[in-house]
């Protein structure tokens, strides 16, 4: 295949699925009972489009698939078809296996997709579109549901594979970002102006006159500030398509689990890192099924509590100081703290004699094979989603949380940084070594004196602090190392979950540092996410702490010393 023509169904690929996206919202728009003919233009000439573009960069078999599906199209804007529901699920069939088809060519330009039965479906509805009502609604329980939405679809984030050369030649698309013109065009601009400062730089050096170079080396400093600001700019995107998708999640669960749902979505144009981004979507529907299941209530449950017998879930994104913020919310019937605190006894979490407050209660949904659920459904009930959800947004540096009033509805509010790029760390030493700690992780610091790190047989060494007990780790025995003199200071870390301190020689201060993949040889090492150039041009390590603590053996004895808060 030639350059031009790869690089032409690449072009295609990269648009095809944007445009599969526009046309999923607008049959939602349909089904909703939206202005119909002017939704249903857009359909016909999307599909126009595909139909067209695909044909013409040599993908005959997306052609022909999509010449049936306008086809189909045509005969229900002309009236012979009726858009009722089962229409709507055979076009979104259509829609899943065009982006099916997609995907397959992205991941191996060779791919070939077999459309026949989904032809044969689109046929014999033309003919027979009654009697396909009831066929498809018990299709789709058994067939479209958990394509798309499987519980078990979510993974955990993993570094990035590189490629062999026969790979490489097979994929047909790499990672891209729209980005708008202005931005570039800034960006260039500074770069022009760094330009003519190295001019400007080199003359000085030769006339040796050191408040000239000093004025010159501050004004390079602020356009490479600049030119940061805008390089990282260059990485975010909105979370509207994202956060479109869920309309669909929606959609499909409430209908499994026979329930009325309405979906509001605020902030769709909110941005964020591309990296994250691509992190975020598993987590999201987890969230957004949970809200289904759990949060809304049934229909007769719902109008004995006064409520409206179609429930409703916000989707909300927003800016808060240099984090993103990501809210879903219901109007259901909360979590009760009582009922978690009985399944937690229930599972062994808890002992019966511990007491736990409501908010521990309440976290208690975070712990792997926790469900309140007594029978198993596609939807819910095996123990699996909230645990996943906590990882995938601590492995982005985030953090959930989660506000609820029994019987009023309950609001997940995850919390990320807008980007991974460059983080706020903490350069800590211990002995002759230094590493870099997020920030962002860092509850406090403390020096602790003697008698505060205290050794018991239950729990190993532990930190007085103002009243409470915390575990504490040294950060030289996770590393292996035998420390030559005392480490002093105390790092304590919590969230919901985890509250527990580091011990280190020092800390040497704080700085953003841009983050570096770790090379083939050490990026398989448990507990360090990258590694950071410091100010004196030495490298460091980026450590996950929580990650180091529980892939080193003998220092994690078990999860309630981290879990647990007890009182001194």
């Amino acid at each position: 295949m030639l350059p031009f023509e790869l690089e032409l169904k690449q072009s295609f690929l990269e648009e095809a699925g944007q445009l599969l996206s526009d046309v999923e919202q607008c049959f939602l728009q349909l089904e909703n009972g939206d202005d119909n003919s002017e939704t249903f233009n857009k359909i016909f000439r999307l599909a126009h489009n595909l139909k067209g573009s695909a044909r013409a960069v040599g993908f005959d078999a997306v052609g022909i698939f999509a010449h049936e599906f306008e086809s189909f199209l045509l005969k229900i804007k002309n009236g012979e078809l009726k858009g009722g529901k089962a229409t709507v699920d055979l076009l979104l069939r259509c829609n899943d296996h065009l982006i099916e088809i997609i995907e397959s060519l992205k991941a191996d330009i060779d791919s070939v997709v077999d459309s026949s039965e989904l032809i044969a479906a689109i046929q014999s509805h033309s003919s027979e579109a009654d009697d396909l009502e009831k066929k498809l609604t018990e299709k789709k329980k058994t067939e479209i549901f958990p394509l798309k939405n499987s519980p078990n679809s979510v993974k955990s984030p993993t570094p990035a594979n590189s490629l062999s050369v026969e790979e490489a030649q097979k994929s047909t698309s790499e990672d891209s970002i729209r980005v708008s013109l202005a931005r570039l065009e800034k960006l260039v601009n500074y770069v022009g102006e760094l330009v003519i400062l190295q001019t400007v730089l080199h003359e000085q050096t030769l006339n040796h006159n050191p408040i000239l170079l000093r004025r010159t080396s501050h004004q390079i400093g602020k356009v490479i500030k600049e030119v940061q600001d805008i390089s990282m700019s260059l990485r975010m995107v909105p979370l509207r398509q994202t956060f479109q998708k869920m309309q669909r999640i929606v959609r499909d669960t409430s209908s499994v689990l026979n329930k009325q749902v309405s979906l509001t979505l605020r902030g769709e144009n909110t941005e964020v890192d591309k990296t994250i981004l691509d992190q975020i979507g598993d987590p999201l529907v987890h969230l957004i099924r949970n809200a289904c299941d759990h949060g809304i209530e049934a229909k007769d449950v719902r109008l004995s509590r006064g409520k409206s017998e179609i429930g409703s879930i916000n989707l909300n994104a927003y800016h808060k100081s240099d984090r993103l913020v990501i809210e879903v919310s219901d109007d259901g019937g909360g979590l009760d703290p009582e009922r978690l605190r009985k399944k937690g006894i229930e599972k062994g979490i808890v002992s019966a004699d511990q007491q736990i407050s409501d908010q521990d209660a309440i976290n208690l949904i975070f712990h792997s094979g926790f469900s309140t659920k007594s029978q198993v459904s596609e939807v819910s009930g095996r123990g699996v989603g909230m645990d996943v959800v906590k990882t995938n947004i601590e492995a982005l540096q985030g953090e959930v949380q989660v506000e609820t009033s029994l019987g009023h509805g309950t609001t997940f509010k995850v919390i990320l940084p807008l980007t991974l790029a460059i983080i706020d760390g903490m350069i800590v030493r211990t002995d002759d070594s230094r590493f870099v700690i997020p920030l962002a992780h860092v509850h406090e610091t403390v020096r602790p004196k003697d008698n505060e790190v205290q050794y018991t047989t239950c729990a190993g060494e532990v930190l007085l602090l103002r009243g409470e007990t915390l575990p504490v780790f040294r950060l030289s025995h996770l590393l292996g190392k035998r420390p030559k003199t005392k480490e002093e200071i105390a790092l304590v870390f919590k969230s919901h979950l985890l509250t527990f301190a580091v011990l280190v020689h020092d800390i040497i201060g704080q700085h953003q540092v841009v983050i570096k993949k770790l090379g083939e040889e050490i990026k398989m090492l448990k507990g360090f996410s990258g590694s950071a150039i410091l100010g004196d041009g030495r490298p460091a390590l980026i450590i996950e702490i929580t990650e180091l603590i529980q892939n080193t053996k003998g220092h994690l004895r078990n999860q309630g010393n981290l879990a647990g808060r007890a009182t001194a």
